[in-house]
């Protein structure tokens, strides 16, 4: 009865430095893996079949079959340009040019990493559907305000979440190989805040 208790107690240490060691491990990958471009975040190469397993970790727990350089660039942003977290209950406006590539899109996730449902059935814009202005540029508004979208309802837009937080994905598909060496400084759309509602 003592060796199999003193057995159960090695079990459970061994556990829990197992969790421990992979909790802080997750935490820290993402202050050392990722590339932060203004109010963007990139994991370079997440397809890339010699990737550590760390990588390989994040990519199956937020998104599977990621294609390897130089075929895709996968951008994420949590914050807007003031480095605030992106808010349900304001409403935000990406502005930008047109990116160099062969194909790109914008989409909008709730804080879950799903879509974000509405009646629309509009949950992304790409470089097909959004509508340029004469500068060669674009703004897209994102907000789950219905006054909002209404004052708005010609323009480029896409729903968000009411009230909770949300993310936005930026893919761009084959960018070229030249595009992976400047990832801090690439021009990327800017995701800046317009309006709150009253809470």
């Amino acid at each position: 009865m003592i060796l199999f208790r003193r057995y159960l107690i090695y079990l459970l240490a061994v556990i829990l430095i197992a969790v421990g060691f992979t909790y802080i491990s997750a935490k820290l990958y993402e202050e050392f893996a990722f590339i932060k471009n203004d109010n963007w975040q990139i994991l370079p190469s997440p397809g890339d079949q010699d990737r550590d397993i760390y990588t390989r970790a994040s990519v199956a727990m937020s998104g599977t079959f990621a294609l390897a350089k130089p075929e895709a660039a996968y951008f994420h942003a949590f914050y807007d340009i003031e480095d605030e977290e992106l808010s349900g209950n304001c409403s935000y406006q990406i502005s930008g040019s047109d990116i160099e590539s062969r194909w790109w899109s914008i989409t909008v996730y709730n804080e879950d990493g799903f879509l974000v449902k509405n009646d629309e059935k509009i949950y992304s814009l790409n470089s097909e559907t959004v509508d340029f202005n004469l500068e060669g540029g674009f703004n897209i508004y994102l907000t789950g305000d219905n006054n909002f979208i209404s004052k708005n309802s010609g323009e480029n837009w896409l729903r968000t979440p009411i009230d909770n937080s949300f993310s936005v994905a930026l893919r761009i598909y084959l960018p070229g190989e030249e595009y992976f060496s400047k990832l801090k400084r690439v021009d990327l759309p800017i995701i800046e805040k317009l309006e709150c509602r009253d809470e």
